[in-house]
């Protein structure tokens, strides 16, 4: 999903005036095209419609999906709620969470930043991606919380069967951590006849991917199974002319099982496996002016230029040229593994539920931290880890009565021991030092909660939902620097008094159906992220995190259901906002802002105007801004009040229109034309210094489109696919290290072909 450059309003990445608005259509033109053209129109119309599209097509008003815990039907759920299907995944030709940018509204997903972790924002609120730190969006795999799930941004999603991303604060079914919202991801099924999948592809620059899997039942006894597998290998679009490799890219291993169970009338169970292992080379780099010292002795840095934009040329050889000069460079493995389990009872009339996880994350690698290539001065070793278990349990009405409700309990338990080494070889120090933080943070959290739906007639519902939930952290670690120019170690010992934090968070809605096949909705609630210790800085620890949320929205199937939309209008009201800051002598640290408020807009709509024809289209306007953040420190390390500006990562408008049309060809097989466009405006990397250069980026998209020629039955199709098109170089991740900017870019222009065959 891609678009041009700009929109009629905004600025360019330079500044100057946005293109002009021919351009656009220019781009808009591929879509209208698709739609509309009459002699293919006429062609169209009169072939049979095919069994399915090569994008697995689903209607919209059929979608069915669990984020109030409960199975129901998209358009009858009153959440802003986006499902991520195989269709869309194939369209934009999105492989993982970062290719999926721009095309789900209000949700910002960055690139690789490093460590193997991605940052998620969504609704203004954005992700710290530090290895203790939470997360403001909670990312669930199969009902179970990932504590590290940002670690999984960057692997491919493998046999997914949908992905819900829910936004607006989840405290009350999500839980702790979705102030913003929540990711709930859910492999496929096992089917109830034998099938398989195999599917591979070949891009330029050079990719390899494959993925494949079996399905079906397990004898007559009501097991059935699934396994699935995938692998990646990815050379990167970047060249490194210091040590003649490219970078940018990643190899991967995945695989999972699935194990279901219907055999009794009373009992269900499910049963998931997996492990992950992604090994990935970013191409990150400094995106300001290193102005270097002179003399012999001291810091190779003794004046910091973070807010110097950098040289023409050296920006020319990395947006023009994708070269990229760095040593040592980032190189980091991540591997993720566990297994949930859900069991499922009738009791008559009412359900018994239960969920049990337990997941394990490792992160290793080194992390160029200077993003330089004059030499090996500014870098880290980490080595972080994270074991949980999880388990709920909840009594929960089942079908649908005057009263329905869910009552539960929670439990979670994570252990991180991490070791980080931070190289800082005479670079902004005088000395040649290495600090060691190294330590074991333990986090218990238990929660219980109770949601309910209250039909007060055919038209009107209230919905009502409250959670209490008890987080408590410790802290066992120490700091250790060396000089290794004397080899002197000095070590302090952080054993911070272990903190406990409490939080009642609710939800109240009213639903009401004026008529068939339209809601309208309005609600308020409250979501919690607990607060903790920064393992990089001995200080206090900084506070969790609220968000009260009102929000009004309406969805409706329109004209026999050919034409679905929803639209949602909110304010976010949040106190003590987490946000990561750079340390000018290496690492990170998480800050509150005292009080930010989140306005926003989003819509949604896909409409089949013919059998043969589907369009999407979707769009969010968000002002985010601290309204109180007097105590922020700059990128120079000076106190500053950043109040009134904005906040990071969050583009004040952005949009995506996607179009497909099927043509039937000689022999009965189906052409899929696709094309895809998507545009976010300007962004900022950082909480201050929003004027400077390197601190922003200016507005722009991508275009992407897709040509798939299949049989009837979509069992073999084939696929010409197209990303970036315009080859628009666009900054998609942005962390601050050493108190500077460090970027990634968005890929160049990628043809490539794949092939799949289901049995």
């Amino acid at each position: 999903m891609t678009t041009t450059r700009h929109l009629a309003s905004g600025t360019s990445r330079d500044g100057a005036i946005p293109r002009p608005l021919h351009q656009i259509l220019g781009a808009a033109s591929v879509l209208t095209l698709i739609a509309a053209s009459p002699a293919l129109a006429q062609q169209a119309s009169s072939a049979s419609k095919p069994a399915a599209s090569s994008a697995d097509t689903i209607d919209i008003s059929e979608i069915v999906v669990t984020a109030q815990k409960r199975t129901e039907r998209l358009q009858d759920v009153p959440i802003a709620i986006s499902v991520v299907n195989t269709a869309l995944l194939a369209s934009t030709n999105s492989r993982n969470f970062a290719e999926l940018q721009g095309t789900i509204p209000s949700v910002y997903f960055a690139g690789n930043s490093g460590g193997g972790r991605t940052y998620i924002t969504l609704r203004g609120a954005t992700g710290l991606a530090l290895n203790t730190g939470d997360e403001p969006v909670a990312i669930y795999m199969d009902d179970i919380y990932l504590a590290r799930g940002v670690t999984i941004g960057m692997s491919d999603l493998l046999d997914v069967g949908s992905i819900e991303i829910v936004r607006g604060p989840q405290g009350t079914l999500q839980g702790r951590n979705a102030t913003a919202g929540a990711i709930l991801m859910r492999s496929a099924d096992p089917t109830n006849e034998f099938t398989g999948r195999v599917t591979a592809g070949l891009s330029d620059p050079m990719e390899f991917r494959t993925q494949a899997s079996l399905s079906g039942p397990l004898g007559a006894s009501g097991f059935k199974g699934r396994i699935a597998a995938g692998y990646v290998k990815d050379r990167g679009w970047a060249y490194n002319p210091y040590n003649d490799t490219h970078i940018g890219g990643a190899r991967s291993f995945q695989t999972r099982g699935v194990l279901t169970y219907d055999g009794d009338s009373r009992l269900q169970a499910r049963l998931v496996v997996d492990y992950s292992r992604v090994r990935n080379q970013p191409a990150i780099f400094r995106y300001a002016a290193t102005t270097y010292n002179t003399a012999s002795t001291g810091a190779l840095v003794t004046a910091p230029t973070p807010n110097t934009p950098l040289p023409p040329a050296t920006r020319d050889a990395i947006f023009k040229d994708d070269r990229i000069s760095l040593f040592p460079g980032t190189n980091t493995l991540v591997r993720t593994g566990g297994f949930s389990g859900k069991l499922t009872y009738d009791l008559g009339g009412v359900d018994l539920v239960s969920v049990t996880g337990w997941r394990k994350a490792h992160v290793s690698g080194v992390n160029d931290s200077d993003g330089l290539d004059v030499t090996k001065q500014g870098y880290n070793h980490n080595n972080d880890k994270s074991t949980e278990f999880t388990q709920e349990l909840r009594l929960q009405s089942s079908g649908d009565h005057v009263f329905n409700w869910i009552v539960g309990g929670y439990y979670f338990h994570e252990k991180q021991p991490y070791v980080d080494d931070i190289y800082n070889l005479k670079f902004t120090t005088a000395t040649n030092t290495v600090t060691r933080y190294a330590g074991t943070q333990y986090t218990s959290s238990y929660a219980a909660f109770a949601d309910a739906t209250w039909n007060l007639g055919d038209k009107l519902q209230a919905i009502a939902g409250v959670r209490y939930t008890h987080d408590r952290k410790r802290l066992d670690a120490i700091i250790q620097p060396t000089n290794l120019d004397t080899n002197v170690t000095t070590t302090t010992l952080y054993a911070p008094t272990p903190v406990t934090y409490t939080d009642t968070s609710y939800r109240a809605k009213l639903v009401y159906r004026p008529v068939s096949g339209v809601m309208l909705f309005a609600g308020y609630g409250k979501g919690f992220r607990a607060g903790g210790y920064n393992p990089f800085a001995l200080q206090v620890p900084y506070e969790p995190e609220t968000n009260k949320s009102a929000e009004i929205g309406a969805k409706a199937d329109l004209f026999d259901r050919r034409v679905s939309l929803s639209t949602s209008a909110y304010r976010n009201d949040y106190s003590n906002l987490q946000l990561r800051a750079g340390v000018p002598t290496g690492g990170a640290i998480i800050t509150n802002a005292a009080n930010s408020r989140i306005k926003g807009v989003e819509f949604e709509i896909t409409a089949r105007p013919v059998d043969n024809v589907r369009l999407t289209a979707n769009g969010a306007y968000t002002k985010a801004y601290f309204t109180s953040f007097p105590t922020a420190r700059d990128t120079l390390d000076k106190p500053t009040d950043a109040t009134g500006n904005s906040l990071p990562r969050t583009p004040k408008w952005q949009y995506f229109l996607a179009g497909e049309r099927d043509f039937t060809l000689s022999g009965n097989w189906v052409l899929t034309a696709e094309a895809n466009w998507r545009w976010r405006d300007k962004i900022y990397f950082y909480f201050t210094n929003q004027n400077d250069q390197p601190w922003f980026d200016g507005a722009g998209g991508e275009l992407g489109a897709r040509l798939t020629a299949h049989t009837p039955d979509s069992r073999l199709s084939f696929s010409l696919f197209g990303t970036n098109l315009t080859n628009e170089r666009i900054i998609n991740t942005a962390a601050i290290t050493f108190s500077y900017p460090q970027v990634g870019l968005n890929k160049p222009r990628v043809i490539g072909l794949s092939g799949e065959y289901r049995f």
